[in-house]
């Protein structure tokens, strides 16, 4: 349940930002990645959608469709990442987020088969 919580503040924490409009995040997701502005605040909601979605309990089916959700999205911010500017670092920074929820989904699927709680 730690691991799940873990990313389900990473998403709030990031989504906030795009939702308060940081000058850094938006930078970075305007010139360096090329989104449109119209776009950025709806990334903040999706991402705050997807942690709300991790933490209710006993619904296994939205569960399952948010961790594919945030997957899906962390590979097209690596592709985003690969086609844009910055450092090489930065560019792997969605793999290491995918790694967390790949964790989280492996560790709350174990919960659920040994009848835990969650």
């Amino acid at each position: 349940m730690i691991t799940t919580v873990v990313v389900a503040f990473m998403w709030v924490y990031f989504g906030r930002l795009y939702l308060i409009h940081d000058p850094d995040e938006w930078r970075i997701a305007n010139q360096q990645l090329e989104y449109p502005l119209y776009i950025i605040p709806f990334i903040g909601v999706t991402h705050i959608l997807g942690s709300v979605g991790l933490l209710i309990p006993n619904m296994p089916r939205l569960t399952e469709w948010v961790y594919a959700g945030l997957s899906f999205t962390l590979l097209l911010a690596f592709y985003s990442q690969l086609n844009g500017g910055g450092s090489t670092w930065d560019k792997f920074d969605p793999i290491l987020v995918l790694a967390f929820v790949f964790a989280s989904y492996v560790l709350r699927r174990r919960m659920r088969a040994n009848r835990w709680s969650i």
